[in-house]
């Protein structure tokens, strides 16, 4: 009877294995879709920052590299600039980032040394990931500790977007590349004056750290040399004074309204009317023009004002945005083979444009020129103008950079509201400034 039993049980299980369609020795694992005769489907999730342009370009790409590889699907992860970085490092801490990241210059060193992005150095050596045609200095900006990490979307420049069509109405000469932060404190007294209550000659951008960085960059000196910041209480006193005098005034936009202004370039106050000039990155001009309240008004761009006898010019090329790869994602190379696709693939890199920035590819640029729209070609024609009239961009920022730009923004905003003397304000966020640093080394 127990020999009957067990030849039962044995048959049962056989009778089941069959049913199944047996294992075939395939895994689907986390991450990965079982479509049925034996076949895994990758899927991949991809996180990014922007405008709802970019989402709309890069979404495109999406669907353009899934009907090229039936095999990988991507599920798009995006937002506004707001909490991005701050999200993604809870997603790395709790192991469960996305496999593709839209990364910041930033902050590539902190996340980069905390083992959370894919080296892809691997795949530039073997082709896998061509970077042949791509500015070796953008690649050099994506490489830390002698690895690359992260591969540039586009070349950007800080610059001031400003709407020429109004200057033209009023009577004022557009901004020249030699101008001075004293002469744009009276062109935009001299615009707000002009316009009346309500209307500003630009937003207050006294709490945005990267451009803070140009004022001490003009000084001679980076934001940051190693772990230590360099600005001293004396930078930040003459760079927080200038922009009170310019709210006392109406050049620049009331603490009330900079505090409710969020990150999204609909509700900048250049684009909805309210002001005249805007502080930002060259790639950023496309969908400034693209959102503006007045759509028949023009948009144009100037370089960051200069230091009076300033010792070296702020301006700097910089990665306007980097794509890396998670590191512990389960599909290193299909990772990659996106991250080629999407700045590489001449389909993909049209459908792109220069939204993120001019494109790194040369090859890329040159198939580009003879459709580019106005906005575009202001752009590439800014990027010509910075090249030739900037200094070398500073090594990424280390480690607490976050915690400083949070709290350099907070210091702003107590300033702007009157919450505190400036000195007192300066001194506060000069100490957490070092104990950010001195917890990242």
């Amino acid at each position: 009877m127990k020999k009957w039993a067990t030849l039962c049980c044995l048959t049962l299980l056989l009778f089941a294995t069959a049913c199944s369609g047996g294992t075939s020795g395939t895994s689907s694992g986390s991450g990965d879709k079982d479509q049925g005769g034996g076949t895994s489907q990758i899927e991949l999730r991809m996180t990014w920052w922007g405008s709802q342009t970019r989402h709309d370009l890069t979404t495109k790409v999406i669907k353009l590299f899934e009907e090229k590889h039936p095999g990988i699907t991507i599920k798009p992860e995006y937002s506004g600039w707001d909490g991005y970085f701050d999200k993604l490092t809870t997603q790395v801490a709790g192991s469960n980032a996305p496999d593709i990241l839209q990364m910041d210059y930033a902050f590539l060193t902190d996340f980069a040394r905390r083992g959370a992005l894919l080296d892809l150095t691997p795949y530039a050596e073997s082709k896998e990931l061509r970077t042949e045609e791509h500015d070796k200095s953008m690649l050099k900006a994506g490489t830390v500790d002698d690895k690359l990490y992260a591969i540039t979307l586009g070349v950007n420049a800080p610059g001031v977007i400003y709407d020429a069509t109004l200057f033209k109405e009023l009577g004022i000469e557009e901004p020249r590349e030699s101008w001075t932060w004293e002469d744009f404190g009276k062109i935009a007294a001299k615009i707000a004056a002009a316009k009346g209550e309500g209307f500003y000659g630009s937003v207050d951008i006294s709490g945005t750290t990267n451009m803070f960085e140009i004022f001490i960059r003009q000084k001679g000196k980076g934001l940051f040399d190693g772990g230590t910041m360099t600005a001293t209480s004396e930078d930040l006193q003459q760079w927080f004074d200038m922009w009170a005098a310019l709210r006392k005034n109406g050049g620049a936009t009331p603490a009330e309204v900079t505090a409710s202004t969020t990150s999204a370039l609909e509700t900048r106050p250049i684009s909805v009317g309210t002001a005249a000039m805007e502080f930002t990155w060259s790639n950023q001009l496309l969908t400034f023009q693209q959102v503006n309240k007045n759509q028949d008004h023009k948009l144009a761009i100037q370089v960051i004002p200069h230091g009076v006898g300033e010792k070296q010019i702020g301006e700097y090329l910089k990665p306007g945005q980097f794509i890396s790869g998670y590191a512990k994602t389960k599909h290193p190379k299909e990772v990659a083979m996106f991250i080629d696709f999407m700045v590489n693939d001449p389909e993909a890199t049209a459908i792109l444009g220069s939204e993120r920035g001019v494109p790194v590819n040369s090859s890329v640029r040159e198939q580009l020129q003879p459709s580019l729209s106005d906005a575009e070609k202001e752009i590439f024609k800014f990027i010509d103008l910075v090249s030739q009239h900037s200094s070398e961009i500073d090594p990424p920022y280390p480690q607490g950079y976050s915690e400083v730009d949070s709290s350099f923004k907070t210091a702003s905003e107590q300033i702007a509201f009157g919450q505190g003397s400036t000195q007192d304000v300066i001194a506060q966020f000069i100490e957490n400034a070092k104990a950010a640093l001195a917890l990242g080394q």
